[in-house]
Parts: C-alpha cells; sequence; structure tokens
C-alpha cells in the first residue's frame, strides 16, 4: 500500500473522463461551480428521488468504500443510485438525467463514456464488497443501456484510475481533444491560456 492513499469518488472519475483538465483545476484550484452546473445537480437530484421510489427492495445510495488493489494508493468511496443481490449476481442500476447518445461508447456499450466510467467503479466496489457477478443497467430519459462488468471493463477502469493517479501525484496537466463541450466550460479561458 502507498504512504498516502488517493480517495477518489465515481463521480469524480465520471468528471475527469469527461474532461480530465475540469478534475485538475477542481482538484488544485478548488474553484466553486458555476450555478447552471448546481441547477443541473439539484435538478438530478430531484429526478433520482422518483427514480428511487419505483426501485423497491432495492439498496439505495449505500456509502461503499474499497481500495483498488491493481492501482496502488487509490480507494474509491461512493453510493452507487441503487442495487439488488439476486442470488450469485448484482444487479446495479444508474440513473442519468440526460438522453442517451446514438452509438456505442468506444468500450461497448451504448453510454456516454463518463457515465459508463462511473458505473464500472461502483460495479468494481459491488464486485469487491459481495464477491458476485455484477450487470449495470445506466438509465437515461430516453432509454437504457445494460451490459454485464466483464474483465476487459475492469482493466478499462483501472486505465482511468491510473491516470488519474498519475494526474494527482504528478500534478500533470492533461492532455485533452478539445471540441463543442469546451464552449461551456468554466475553465475555458484558463485552458486557452495555459496551452498556448
Amino acid at each position: 500500500m502507498a504512504d498516502k492513499q488517493i480517495v477518489v469518488l465515481p463521480g469524480t472519475l465520471h468528471q475527469f473522463a469527461f474532461c480530465p483538465r475540469q478534475v485538475f483545476f477542481d482538484y488544485y484550484f478548488k474553484a466553486p461551480k458555476p450555478l447552471s452546473q448546481r441547477l443541473r445537480m439539484l435538478l438530478g437530484r430531484i429526478l433520482h428521488f422518483f427514480h428511487h421510489l419505483l426501485r423497491p427492495g432495492y439498496v439505495k445510495e449505500e456509502l461503499l468504500k474499497v481500495e483498488v488493489e491493481e492501482v496502488d494508493g487509490i480507494v474509491l468511496v461512493g453510493k452507487p443510485d441503487c442495487y439488488r443481490i439476486d442470488g450469485d449476481t448484482i444487479i446495479l442500476e444508474e440513473f442519468k438525467s440526460s438522453k442517451m447518445p446514438a452509438k456505442p461508447s468506444m468500450w461497448g456499450p451504448t453510454a456516454w463514456g463518463s457515465d459508463l466510467v462511473q458505473a464500472l467503479a461502483y460495479a468494481y466496489m459491488l464486485q469487491k464488497k459481495h464477491s458476485k457477478r455484477v450487470f449495470v443497467t445506466i438509465r437515461y430519459i430516453n432509454g437504457a443501456t445494460s451490459f454485464e462488468f466483464t474483465e476487459l471493463l475492469k482493466l478499462g477502469l483501472l486505465c482511468v484510475l491510473e491516470e488519474y493517479k498519475k494526474m494527482v501525484e504528478n500534478k500533470i496537466l492533461p492532455d485533452v481533444k478539445k471540441g463543442k463541450k469546451c464552449c461551456k466550460c468554466q475553465y475555458k479561458e484558463l485552458c486557452d491560456a495555459l496551452d498556448s
């Protein structure tokens, strides 16, 4: 085990997968969230409340904490939306207040890459805690995608965790592919200035 543990929230991994620089700036500059982002988070909480009402028999938002043995020094801490144990299987559900993408992600399931990374982190935590197979469903407002948490998906998650650890330990500004998502980013000017 490393001398200093790095605690990683699956929600932070979600943001890291969306744009690693946002996490870098949040981690080192601790800038307040813009009003639009806080309002979106509030809307998400309201939608999650109704989602939970429709899931009797599920464990909802249980706090989990597991050490990631494959990535020394990383501890995952978070609350999956809901799950239930069915024999030797865990059924994990994550709810998103956005629309699902039209095409599958590079990892296979039809989900936004950032949503997928977050769900994989919860699947990893549940598998470590209960030693059972995990099936994941990510529910969007216009559909759902379901898949098994496989060794290949686990490997992808571990790669993301390694990149996150490298950023934190070495204070490295991550390289990013810029696109439409940059237009509304609270760090756009700072990001552009650092790239010039």
